[in-house]
């Protein structure tokens, strides 16, 4: 009876188990993943709600980009990349957890960068549409800390130049080794703030978060 008593206590007292990953979520191949992401928004966007308010633009590049034919294949290190005649490019990059993965797919055109995350675990798959968003002022201090914004008064690329520019101010490149992806500078005007580092996306706990250069002197 002290035995049973015992037993009863020890299972009570242990920590909740992880919640495991689902068999289709299990996988470390970035050619499947692909694959079951393409299978899962064949249904996902013949459903998707038609009302115009409801934004589903990056199921649609998603579907795009699972459509790509890859040219580079980096199965081991979950990375797969292409440029078309249209001058985009597509990347896809697996990020492993404990549940599943994040899969993420990245598309760079002539002035806009489209971006998707799924996440597969034991529900399925989830389009986390925040995954990678950078607040626009969060986005500017970036460019302020690398010392892309002109002082006040002086020529060059203002805060309202970053708040007003038409496509994308930020781009992203996701890594062919390691977990961060790299965030670089999208507006060409002057040209010479184009390209430029200005921090990194680094995957902890399931999770991407922001992180900036250390402020340079202007």
């Amino acid at each position: 009876m002290l035995l049973k008593a015992v037993v009863l206590l020890s299972l009570a007292s242990a920590p909740p188990a992880k919640p495991a990953a689902s068999a289709g979520c299990a996988t470390t191949n970035i050619e499947t993943a692909l694959q079951r992401l393409e299978a899962h928004l064949k249904t996902a966007v013949a459903s998707a709600s038609k009302d115009d308010s409801v934004d589903n633009s990056a199921m649609y590049f998603a579907e795009e980009a699972v459509g790509q034919t890859w040219t580079t294949r980096d199965v081991p290190n979950g990375y797969m990349a292409v440029g078309n005649d249209s001058f985009t490019a597509f990347e896809a990059a697996l990020f492993k957890n404990p549940e599943g993965y994040h899969l993420v797919l990245v598309g760079t055109g002539d002035s806009v960068i489209n971006t998707a995350v799924y996440r597969c675990d034991k529900s399925g798959w989830t389009l986390e549409k925040n995954a990678l968003e950078v607040p626009i002022e969060k986005a500017i201090q970036l460019y302020d800390n690398a010392g892309l914004i002109a002082p006040k008064g002086k020529p060059g690329l203002t805060r309202k130049d970053l708040k007003d520019w038409g496509g994308s101010i930020l781009a992203y490149h996701l890594p062919r080794k390691g977990r961060v992806i790299r965030i670089t500078s999208y507006v060409d005007e002057p040209d010479s703030a184009y390209g430029k580092e200005l921090g990194t996306l680094e995957y902890v706990q399931s999770k991407f978060q922001v992180v900036p250069l250390k402020t340079k002197a202007k």
